[in-house]
């Protein structure tokens, strides 16, 4: 919007609002003084009507007005006053000359009107009418309410006495619908001149704006002369040295604009691809930056920080909340310490420095990480230790223990051989050490299975169909000891590349685990559930057991390491070394409610790299 237009609107606004304040001023007046008007009219007409009223009655010249028959002389006497012309003009005339008077009557002492400037009133009762000096005494708003709220008849009069016997009533009925069409006709006369007043003053600021600002014209048209290089006046004058200074400012601008373009990109940039929240205060602990990870990691939105002082930010009781708090207005750095936001929500790796700007007041930068994926990778990490070293164990224990058993066993065929076909005595102890043979030669078969290199044979692969076809293989065997299992799989799944034939044995030795921790509880239930969480492809085995005791949980992926009597301790350490050769891990979730252990198979979705089952 230009600035003539600016300032010709400004000015037509202020006059509307003093039009309207004078406006607003004369209507106040103007209602009291014809509240005041009405009131002295209808105050007038009942007079004279008592006037004449006394003068009928020294007419009349009334006597026995202290008999008995007192009461039915006066009502004779009030009733004869229809039948007087002068008080029938003026009860016409009343209607005809005033023109908010709604009525005037002549009421008797028992509330019958008598005589009416409307006929058809005559000989019925008169509605009560409250009486027009309380409006009178009223305040502004109250009258402004009476007058143009609903319609509303105000009556004005006094009664009459003669010889200490009533005589009769008078009364004025004033009808606010009529004052209110007498009040909107000087409203509609004032807002006409108003208008009137607005549209020449309008049209005055808009002449008027041209004057005023000529001269700002004047030193556009300069400016834009000397931008454009030509027309202006010669560099010694006032406006060439002005023209120098102007053009060295501008490519100063340009040069400084251009360079901060490009650094707040990189800056968005960097920020953008940051996996960790960084937040940056100033010395008064107002947010000036933040990455786009950190709203994520604090649950905030994403416009929650810019502007706001750390107090808004981090309000809650919480450990990292007040421990930012207190940092940053106590100008105190905080050392890298796992905090949460949330009770028992997801755990954030927190460090806070300070930074000291030019003028030597130190701002704060807060680098929040989730420490979740850390947890995981030390965990993964300690997995993969263990296995490493089991591995290297059970390396030289099969080279130790092979060659002593193939001689043992090549021995115990030569004393079969000697023992002949009646072994007699030796039978029975030949067999046995050869059925224990046999089982040694198993474990170290095992051991040299779990340490030798696999080669992996990569396909993409729907984890939903992997899941179903392990589900469907054990179905019928857990439904035959009274559990059941269901299958939670979006279809299509998840799809990653993996070797079908170890995942579907890590998946199947973790669903026997399952259905055997089930065994002595009828009607247990054992869920498998595929999903998708973070560019990772989930698998989960929940089942309804007695769940990992506290003191099991960091030892359950050991070699070896069993529970139950009747247990090899292999299958869950196989398991963790699959996972491990497809560059996943395998999870013991926390204990959920009600008991029963939970594991989670994750596979990795790598960016740009789209797996398609054929």
């Amino acid at each position: 919007m230009q600035l003539k237009t600016k300032l010709t609107l400004s000015i037509a606004a202020l006059v509307l609002l003093v039009v309207l304040a004078v406006n607003l001023i004369f209507l106040a007046g103007g209602l009291r003084q014809q509240l005041a008007e009405v009131y002295s009219h209808a105050d007038f007409l009942s007079r004279e009507i008592y006037n004449q009223m006394n003068q009928e009655l020294a007419q009349a010249n009334l006597t026995g007005l202290n008999t008995p028959a007192a009461a039915a002389i006066v009502r004779e006497f009030v009733g004869g006053l229809k039948q007087s012309p002068a008080m029938g003009n003026l009860f016409s005339s009343a209607i005809g000359y005033n023109s908010e008077i709604r009525d005037v009557a002549l009421v008797a002492p028992d509330g019958t009107v008598v005589m009416d400037s409307n006929p058809l009133l005559e000989g019925a009762a008169l509605p009560r009418r409250l009486p027009m000096s309380e409006v009178m005494n009223a305040g502004l708003w109250s009258q402004v309410r009476a007058v143009f709220g609903p319609e509303t008849i105000y009556a004005v009069g006094f009664g009459t006495q003669v010889g200490g016997q009533p005589l009769a009533t008078i009364t004025v009925g004033v009808d606010t619908v009529l004052l209110r069409q007498a009040m909107l006709g000087r409203m509609r006369t004032l807002l006409f001149y108003g208008a009137l007043i607005v549209l020449l003053a309008t049209g005055l600021a808009w002449s008027l704006a041209d004057l005023a600002l000529a001269p700002l014209a004047a030193i556009s048209a300069q400016l834009d002369a000397l931008t454009a290089g030509g027309g202006g006046s010669e560099p010694g004058d006032e406006f060439g040295r002005v023209r120098t200074k102007i053009q060295r400012l501008g490519r100063e601008i340009e040069d400084t604009r251009q360079i901060y373009t490009a650094l707040q990109e990189n800056v968005s940039q960097v920020l953008g691809g940051l996996e960790q929240g960084l937040l940056l205060f100033d010395a008064q602990g107002q947010c000036v930056m933040a990455s786009a990870a950190l709203p994520r990691l604090l649950g905030l939105a994403s416009d929650a920080c810019a502007g706001k002082p750390v107090e808004e930010i981090f309000p809650g009781s919480s450990s990292l909340d007040r421990a930012v708090r207190q940092a940053v207005r106590q100008k105190q750095p905080l050392a890298v310490r796992e905090l949460e936001r949330h009770p028992g929500g997801r755990p954030l790796l927190v460090r806070l420095d300070m930074v000291p700007d030019r003028g030597g007041q130190a701002g704060a930068l807060l680098m929040v990480r989730d420490a979740e994926p850390l947890n995981r990778l030390e965990g993964e990490l300690e997995v993969a230790r263990r296995l490493s070293a089991v591995g290297r164990l059970t390396r030289g224990v099969a080279h130790e223990v092979k060659n002593p058993l193939n001689a043992m066993s090549i021995h115990l065929d030569l004393l079969r051989e000697k023992a002949g076909t009646q072994p007699g005595a030796l039978g029975p102890h030949i067999q046995v050490i050869g059925r224990e043979i046999e089982r040694l030669d198993r474990v170290v078969r095992t051991f040299l299975d779990f340490s030798r290199p696999v080669e992996l044979q990569l396909g993409a692969a729907d984890l939903s169909e992997v899941a179903r076809g392990v589900v469907e293989l054990v179905r019928a065997g857990a439904e035959s000891k009274g559990m059941s299992l269901r299958l939670a799989a979006s279809d299509p799944g998840p799809h990653v590349w993996l070797d079908r034939d170890l995942i579907e044995q890590a998946l199947l030795n973790l669903v026997n685990n399952g259905l055997q921790a089930m065994e002595d509880r009828a009607g247990g239930q054992l869920l498998v559930e595929v999903l998708e969480q973070d560019l990772h492809g989930l698998i989960r085995v929940r089942d309804q057991g007695p769940g990992i005791a506290p003191e099991h949980r960091d030892k359950i992926f050991d070699l070896y390491f069993t529970t139950r009597e009747e247990g090899t301790g292999i299958g869950l350490a196989l398991a963790a070394r699959i996972m491990q050769l497809h560059h996943g891990s395998i999870e013991l979730e926390p204990s959920q409610p009600g008991g029963g252990a939970s594991f989670l198979l994750r596979f990795p979705l790598r960016k740009g790299e789209v797996a398609y089952a054929d």
